[in-house]
């Protein structure tokens, strides 16, 4: 990624998360954080990883109501982000947090296994 799409993409994940948690909490998913953006390196394309804290929901359902908004929150991205073209989002769910307390789990079978 270049040092131009590193900054929007850090940009996105700034003015995207406040919309997430406050214009989109009537959507019942509990706390939803952006745990990363990737950008093209044309800055047409951004892929938003979420993770998702106490929600009652299936992760695909969330996503989807996230998806389904989707033309809303670009819109609330082109009034706080001046760039030629608003980019086309894709919403993603990051599951790093629950491969690395898997892994976590794993190593510390094998310490208990030893003793």
């Amino acid at each position: 990624m270049s040092v131009r799409s590193e900054k929007v993409a850090e940009e996105i994940k700034h003015q995207i998360s406040p919309v997430l948690t406050k214009d989109l909490s009537g959507l019942n998913m509990g706390l939803v954080t952006v745990t990363r953006v990737w950008m093209s390196v044309d800055l047409k394309t951004a892929k938003i990883y979420l993770s998702f804290l106490g929600n009652k929901e299936a992760v695909d359902v969330c996503l989807d109501k996230i998806n389904f908004r989707k033309k809303q929150i670009r819109m609330h991205l082109s009034s706080k982000i001046y760039l030629k073209s608003v980019p086309e989002l894709f919403f993603y769910y990051d599951d790093r947090m629950q491969y690395a307390d898997r892994i976590d789990e794993l190593i510390k079978q094998i310490h208990k296994d030893e003793k």
